[in-house]
């Protein structure tokens, strides 16, 4: 497996939000393993084939089809996301959000972690949109890799409001 590098997207997204989703009907839903929230942050893990594909229908002003991915083939190129709403702005109405990447084997093992990466460190999105986060972490599975589940995780924080909580994901390589 070949962990790019958290690639990080400089991305105007101005253009490119979703309205929350973590309600529906204007009641809070359920946590799942990959989607949580915490008061009026809320966060999901996806992952995704052809990241910069994602990232383009992002920024387009409709809202974007996403198409979690949980087979993966080898050599394709994946992408992991946290898309995020409700970050607490400071006095300078600045968001300080990160997140920490970490990417298990099957048989349990750490392959590769990448920390205190930037999910949101600017100006304030306003509260009940969907946000992409600027950290992305690409992957790419390789031959040598051992068929079997996988496991993403990503802790998401949100630093201004002093909150914090883990998601995780799986992707099976056949």
């Amino acid at each position: 497996m070949k962990i790019l590098a958290a690639i990080f997207a400089v991305l105007l997204l101005s253009n490119g939000v979703a309205h929350a989703q973590w309600k529906k009907d204007d009641k809070s839903v359920e946590d799942t393993p990959d989607r949580k929230s915490v008061g009026a942050f809320g966060a999901q893990l996806l992952v995704v084939r052809d990241p910069r594909g994602f990232i383009e229908d992002w920024q387009k002003p409709q809202t974007p089809e996403i198409k979690p991915v949980s087979e993966v083939k080898r050599g394709e190129l994946l992408g992991a996301f946290v898309l995020f709403a409700g970050c607490k702005p400071d006095e300078r109405e600045m968001c300080n959000s990160e997140v920490d990447y970490s990417f298990y084997r099957p048989d349990g093992s750490l392959y590769a972690e990448r920390k205190q990466q930037p999910l949101w460190k600017e100006q304030a999105p306003p509260s009940a949109n969907i946000q992409l986060s600027r950290a992305i972490l690409g992957i790419r599975m390789e031959k040598d890799d051992p068929p079997g589940e996988y496991k993403i995780k990503a802790k998401v924080s949100d630093l201004n409001a002093v909150v914090s909580f883990e998601l995780e994901t799986m992707i099976r390589l056949k």
